[in-house]
């Protein structure tokens, strides 16, 4: 979920002509992204398209069946991520607040996956406790400052070479202010130096709209 940003990643002429010059979204796709923008005062906590197809393409490089999702809001990154599974995948994305939860479970029903997405709502961490492993991809988009112990917790339910995506890694570039010390910022921090000196992954940092970061769990 992307908070207003500081400063641009990318100049912004270039992240338009980078969507030009990405295969674009499907027409429900589309129909959520207005819908959320229509019903939310914050839709920028929503992926943007170009950010929705590298989690499509991810999905089908990797060939991941089972996918978790740490971050729901109304359900366009699970259904990007859904369009890309093959027959018998299937998708838990969890939610905090009821009614983006409510939102999301309205947006799968609409897009016909309600029995290919599990829209879980409550405390993450809770949800996670309740999982069982393992996940092929796990994506992880919600409040920063639990990014550390999502990170763990969701490492606990992958498969050995499963992949782990994280949105949101730069905080628009508050990540270089060492001044910056509110809480999701430290969070992204402590997350961001934990991922890179685990030995228990390789990862690389994107700087995809706000940062997104890949982490391979080494088999």
């Amino acid at each position: 979920m992307s908070d207003a940003l500081v400063r641009p990643i990318a100049d912004r002429e270039l992240e338009v002509y980078a969507a030009a010059h990405s295969t674009p979204s499907s027409p429900l796709l589309r129909r959520v992204a207005d819908a959320t923008r229509a019903w939310s005062d914050y839709p920028d906590y929503m992926i943007d398209e170009v950010e929705g197809m590298l989690l499509t393409l991810l999905v089908a490089i990797s060939g991941a069946r089972r996918i978790l999702e740490v971050g729901t809001f109304t359900g366009y990154s699970a259904l990007c991520m859904a369009e890309a599974m093959p027959p018998d995948g299937h998708i838990v994305t969890l939610e905090l607040r009821a009614d983006h939860a409510a939102k999301a479970t309205e947006h799968v029903e609409l897009a016909g996956m309600h029995d290919r997405i599990t829209v879980i709502q409550g405390p993450a961490l809770d949800s996670l406790a309740r999982l069982e492993g393992p996940f092929d991809l796990a994506f992880i988009d919600a409040d920063k400052p639990g990014y550390p112990a999502y990170y763990e917790a969701v490492l606990g339910l992958m498969r050995p070479g499963g992949l782990i995506v994280a949105d949101n890694v730069l905080r628009g570039g508050r990540v270089l202010d060492g001044s910056a010390t509110e809480p999701g910022t430290a969070g992204m921090r402590t997350f961001n130096d934990r991922v890179v000196a685990d030995p228990r992954v390789d990862c690389v940092m994107l700087t995809i709209r706000d940062g997104v970061s890949l982490i391979r769990v080494r088999e």
